[in-house]
């Protein structure tokens, strides 16, 4: 990272240590619905939402890879996904012609839900969601292979609260009306692999928090007298970790660089990235329960908050069946018979399957 990305990433880390730490999750008598969206208003301060948008735009004007850097630290933080869905809703906005939309975004004020696709038509977007913490929200993030949609309150219709495998996000089905939102961009566009990409960041945050939460409780639980971060068994297992959440780290990254670079293999590669980061994170989130042992189980720590997070997030943008299937029909591009390009490497059928 340059030294002003790194400024970027202290200063966003900075604040979630201290506006968004872990013990918001601490178990109360009576529950808490979120209130991370209460802290929106300062992200947008911050400019967290509008990072990736071009200045002329009112945006901030970095690039794709600064809010994947950012998106980052809010996986570690397990900040509310709707912090997500609104940094996408903002170029949503803007590109479907609603500047003043995307200005409200930008601040903070309206967050935008993420909708999962329940029971949807992939050319169009009606259909039945899952809707996350948009219990207060006034816009609804939708996105499949007809594109990325902001769908408003307006156009919602059943309503209904259901249990969430997270207890600290809000869930409910919902049904959209409309097939064609008039706030959407085509998925030609690009915009669903920076969405993509979000969620990628996103999941690999939280792998790399997993490996400092066991790291950092192997160094001060003893047993026989010493730490049992000297034991294999758990050194061997955050070894794993870190090259599970480093090989999703740098594929996320290089997926981005190459969007940026418009490479044509840039679909490849973002699926690739999601694929990664989603094992990482549920591998490394349910190691870390283990390191803890019987500590790890219990409601009163955080660890279980990992796994339960890591199986939300991967439903973003598909699942993994699903981006597999993706995957296969995106495919490097290549010749009969030549070389297939993955990223800048060259590989031949002689040097093995791919």
């Amino acid at each position: 990272m340059s030294s002003e990305q790194q400024q970027i990433v202290d200063s966003i880390r900075s604040f979630l240590t201290d506006v968004l730490p872990y013990e918001r999750f601490v178990p109360r008598p009576t529950p808490v619905p979120n209130q991370d969206c209460a802290q929106f208003a300062k992200l947008g301060a911050l400019g967290v939402f509008g990072l990736g948008l071009a200045e002329a735009d009112g945006g901030v004007g970095y690039s794709m890879v600064e809010e994947v850097l950012v998106a980052r630290e809010l996986g570690r933080f397990l900040v509310s996904p709707t912090a997500i869905a609104t940094m996408i809703g903002v170029h949503v906005a803007q590109a479907a012609g609603d500047p003043e939309l995307a200005r409200r975004l930008m601040q903070g004020d309206t967050p935008v839900a993420p909708a999962l696709a329940f029971n949807a038509a992939k050319n169009h977007f009606a259909g039945e969601y899952h809707l996350v913490d948009g219990d207060r929200a006034e816009w609804a993030l939708a996105w499949s292979e007809a594109g990325v949609a902001l769908v408003g309150v307006d156009d919602w219709s059943d309503l209904k609260t259901v249990a969430s495998i997270d207890s600290t996000l809000w869930l409910a089905r919902v049904r959209f009306n409309t097939l064609m939102p008039d706030l959407r961009v085509a998925a030609a566009k690009g915009l669903w692999r920076r969405a993509q990409l979000l969620v990628c960041a996103y999941l690999t945050g939280l792998a790399e928090a997993a490996l400092d939460d066991s790291v950092e409780y192997a160094k001060v639980r003893e047993q026989f007298q010493q730490p049992i971060g000297g034991f294999q068994a758990i050194k061997h297992r955050c070894a794993d970790m870190l090259a599970r959440s480093s090989i999703a780290w740098n594929s996320t990254i290089f997926a981005a660089l190459t969007d940026v670079a418009e490479g044509p293999d840039a679909d490849f590669q973002v699926i690739a990235a999601k694929l990664l980061a989603s094992d990482a994170a549920f591998r490394n989130a349910a190691i870390n329960i283990q390191n803890h042992g019987a500590y790890g189980f219990t409601g009163e720590h955080h660890a279980h908050l990992f796994v339960k997070r890591a199986h939300m997030l991967d439903r973003f943008g598909g699942d993994a069946t699903y981006q597999k299937q993706r995957m296969l029909a995106a495919k490097p591009p290549s010749q009969e018979g030549g070389p297939v390009m993955v990223g800048q490497r060259a590989w031949t059928k002689q040097e093995g399957n791919i």
